[in-house]
């Protein structure tokens, strides 16, 4: 827990003003935020990440280059060539993807919204994803081997085969044939385009305050070494992240509010994904058969994740990886 006053001492030194007041945010999340005078956030780093962070390089990166659809960066405190605390805009009401996404398709089982509203929403996380990347394509330009991601997700694979048990990991091995074959586009000799990404984008990394939408977030995967979240990734892998974060949403809805409504939940996973995939096609180039082998991939990492950090969480790459192999 961090001492009290400390957040606003932080704040203000970084604001330039004297900030009052504390509250906690009280949400599951891996660091500690302390909003400060309602116009701020502090983002307690646990533990501290050595400098340079991934994260804040990103956050000066898109602020230098006048990246509108983020919170506002405002500095980050370092002691000791260890960055301790992120400092960013507070945005009043905002929820982020996994509240305000699964309020809107519930609302949307309810016919309190239209399925066209609902998708919209999803093509508007398409093209801030596109918007972002246009962006970070000038850091870091490079290329990355499509083989890399293919043997990363052949040891994914290994690894959930090895720890995923019971009828999930039954039906896991049941699909082994058809996941060496969605992964196959990866086995080729071909240098994929290549800069900095977000690297954990889902549906919880979009806050949503009334009409604004942002990206937020950049720190990357936390079960990846920050000096690997600092290399150059293709941006599909984004892409497949934020696409299959959708169809989790949809799971999440059907798990605790709909369980007899799945279809109609899977109708609307079909057209949010496509919304989605065309709105940031038509900003920057996609290839459909390495997004798929990378969303397959993204699945095999769920499996991981479920089964050795989050288990109650198993039933949704349980049920998103047969739809996606479909």
């Amino acid at each position: 827990m961090t001492a009290p006053g400390a957040s606003m001492t932080v704040a203000s030194r970084l604001v330039g003003r004297a900030l009052l007041g504390e509250r906690a945010i009280t949400v599951d999340q891996t660091n500690e935020s302390i909003v400060v005078a309602d116009e701020v956030v502090v983002k307690w780093l646990r533990p501290p990440v050595p400098s340079p962070h991934p994260g804040v390089e990103l956050l000066e990166y898109l602020s230098e280059q006048g990246f509108a659809h983020m919170p506002v960066f405002v500095g980050a405190d370092e002691v000791d060539d260890m960055v301790v605390a992120i400092v960013t805009e507070f945005l009043p009401g905002a929820l982020d993807g996994w509240d305000w996404f699964v309020d809107e398709v519930d609302a949307l089982l309810t016919d309190d919204v239209s399925l066209a509203d609902t998708v919209a929403w999803a093509r508007r996380m398409g093209e801030l994803t596109a918007e972002l990347h246009i962006v970070l394509g000038g850091l870091q330009r490079s290329t990355v081997a499509a083989r890399i991601y293919h043997a990363q997700a052949g040891q994914a694979l290994h690894d959930a085969l090895r720890v995923v048990d019971g009828p999930e990991g039954e039906r896991l091995r049941s699909l082994v044939d058809g996941i060496e074959e969605a992964l196959a586009p990866l086995q080729t000799d071909r240098l994929l385009p290549a800069h900095r990404i977000h690297g954990d984008l889902h549906a919880g990394n979009f806050l949503r305050a009334g009409e604004r939408l942002v990206i937020t977030d950049f720190d990357g995967n936390p079960l990846v070494e920050a000096n690997q979240r600092r290399l150059p990734q293709s941006p599909l892998r984004d892409l497949a992240s934020l696409l299959q974060s959708i169809d989790h949403v949809g799971r999440i809805v059907v798990k605790r509010r709909h369980p007899h409504r799945a279809a109609d939940v899977d109708g609307f996973v079909t057209a949010a994904i496509a919304a989605a995939r065309d709105a940031y096609a038509d900003r920057h180039p996609v290839d459909d058969e390495l997004l798929t082998a990378l969303r397959v991939a993204q699945e095999l990492h769920e499996f991981q994740y479920a089964a050795t950090h989050l288990p109650r969480w198993m039933y949704v790459p349980d049920a998103a990886l047969p739809a996606l192999l479909r």
